[in-house]
């Protein structure tokens, strides 16, 4: 409608392409209203995004004061945006790859023994820190391309772990 003067010009130009079927006049006011409002509000979220790219949707709808849906579809669609899991890396020492190495030979020693393979156990933990630091698994890098970042954690921070285990 910007193109046009008014939506009755829009109306005619519609009308004169396709026929009697066309939308009324409060129609082509209401989309355009819509149109200009999704262009403010894609231009707010991407502001947000500019500051904290790991922002959830939820935050980004919040900081915005719109529905985590449509927060969501102007993430993806107009913005072409998409989640990015950060990895978490241990920082690494030169003296952890011989202790790797060691390890390694170790397991592969065990695993060729066959009576080592009736005890081998398969086991999980999950980890939870006292420092407070959240759960990576919804952490989320908004970005047009993979930014590969990666958070190095402190090694030695007070943690509980929690562990269970299965055998044959």
């Amino acid at each position: 409608m910007a193109k046009f003067d008014s939506a009755t010009v829009v109306q005619r130009k519609l009308r004169a392409e396709f026929g009697i079927n066309t939308p009324g006049l409060t129609c082509v006011k209401d989309e355009f209203e819509r149109f200009c409002e999704t262009e403010e509000t894609t231009d707010k979220i991407s502001d947000a995004l500019k500051d904290k790219p790991q922002s959830s949707v939820r935050s980004v709808a919040a900081d915005c004061y719109i529905p985590p849906t449509t927060a969501h579809r102007i993430m993806t669609e107009y913005l072409a945006l998409k989640p990015y899991k950060a990895q978490f890396v241990q920082q690494l020492y030169e003296e952890d790859l011989q202790d790797r190495a060691e390890m390694y030979k170790t397991l592969i020693s065990m695993l060729e023994d066959s009576h080592m393979q009736e005890n081998l156990f398969f086991s999980d933990e999950a980890t939870f820190y006292v420092s407070g630091l959240v759960s990576k698994h919804n952490i989320r890098y908004w970005s047009e391309t993979n930014p590969h970042v990666t958070i190095e954690t402190v090694m030695n921070s007070p943690k509980l772990n929690v562990w269970c285990a299965m055998s044959k």
